[in-house]
């Protein structure tokens, strides 16, 4: 928040928004909810999304299931129908693990984007998210064999009396289900980059789903704690993109300004794309007004209605002599907006007392 734009109101309405909503919010939904623009709430969900890991968090014991699975994404280099198998191709391969308390009742969970399904990416998420001793529960995966410090329990998935998948391990098939629903919903799918963060949203919002109070002061500890994040930290090094994509940027400028910023670069001895950025500094600003709108805020009137029909009539107001002995709301109501009056000015209270204030049996 040090040196924000926005106002620190802003900052803790979308804390709480994030923190208590059980099924996420994308930058779309926040961006009317705090009344900015759609670029300020997805760098502002990003930010709150980094203080959702604890970097001293405290890894997995006792009965961990863990599995992996595949995310897919489309992009335009990939074919329609995808890679099959193990293939990376239009698909990202996720490792998840779970920690259960007397193989029961599930607890924390962990989930990683990681390169390939093979024994050394395999390993290392292990190693990393469980400590010495633990009883990794697994499915009949090679690659997860001879772990050391761990106690392996196999389960060969493809024998005939075997269980089904979702059977023999449950609650990690149930973090995966969870997470695949939750990115298609929420977010319409996840991309590549930016995958490891959704992961840790998943994460944090499955820890603490006992738990709802307790997210937004976590998220505001872990903030302070991990210090700023800033906008290059986040969606990297633009400029190398830009450059791999020269050709694509210059066919979308106008045959003017790729002249004008040719010019300038060699007058300036600066880089093309900040020659461009200087020219577009100098262009004027676009002034837009407001429009009017295009229908009526009241509705239309009625065929053969004349204009000067008055179409809204207040209700009338209560006269002074009348008895308040029949009126069954209080005088102070919102409903009358009438002030407590004398006794003497209404001639008789509702209890039948001349004179004096008036005492209702309801205040």
């Amino acid at each position: 928040m040090h040196g924000s734009h926005l106002p620190l109101r802003k900052w803790f309405l979308a804390a709480y928004l994030v923190a208590t909503h059980s099924n996420g919010m994308s930058a779309l939904q926040l961006q009317p909810k705090l009344g900015v623009g759609y670029k300020t709430a997805w760098l502002l969900l990003h930010k709150l999304r980094r203080a959702m890991v604890d970097p001293d968090r405290t890894p997995l014991e006792g009965f961990v299931e863990i599995d992996e699975t595949s995310v897919p994404f489309r992009r335009r280099s990939d074919p329609p129908d995808g890679g099959q198998g193990r293939s990376p191709i239009g698909k990202m391969f996720l490792a998840g693990a779970v920690e259960v308390a007397g193989g029961i009742y599930p607890r924390r969970c962990r989930l990683e984007r990681i390169a390939n399904i093979d024994r050394a990416h395999l390993h290392s998420f292990v190693m990393k998210n469980t400590t010495v001793g633990t009883v990794i529960v697994t499915d009949g995966n090679t690659a997860y064999r001879r772990l050391p410090g761990r106690t392996h329990d196999e389960i060969n998935l493809s024998a005939e009396d075997a269980p089904a998948a979702h059977i023999a391990l449950p609650w990690i098939h149930r973090v995966f289900s969870n997470f695949k629903r939750w990115a298609s919903g929420t977010y319409h799918g996840v991309r590549e980059k930016h995958v490891d963060i959704y992961c840790n949203e998943f994460v944090f919002r499955w820890n603490r789903r006992r738990h709802f109070q307790t997210n937004i002061d976590t998220m505001l500890g872990l903030g302070h704690k991990i210090g700023p994040v800033t906008w290059r930290g986040i969606v990297g090094d633009t400029r190398k993109w830009k450059y791999e994509h020269f050709g694509q940027i210059v066919s979308m400028l106008k045959p003017e300004r790729y002249v004008e910023a040719f010019y300038y670069m060699h007058d300036h001895q600066v880089d093309f794309f900040d020659a461009l950025d200087a020219i577009r500094r100098k262009d004027p600003k676009k002034v837009y007004s407001r429009k009017r709108a295009i229908r009526s805020l009241l509705p239309g009137r009625r065929p053969g209605e004349a204009r000067n029909t008055q179409r809204y009539r207040h209700p009338p107001k209560l006269p002074d002599d009348f008895p308040t002995e029949f009126l069954l709301i209080p005088l102070r109501s919102k409903i009358t907006g009438s002030r407590p009056r004398k006794s003497a000015e209404l001639g008789r209270n509702a209890t039948g007392i001349e004179g004096g204030e008036i005492v209702h049996s309801w205040s």
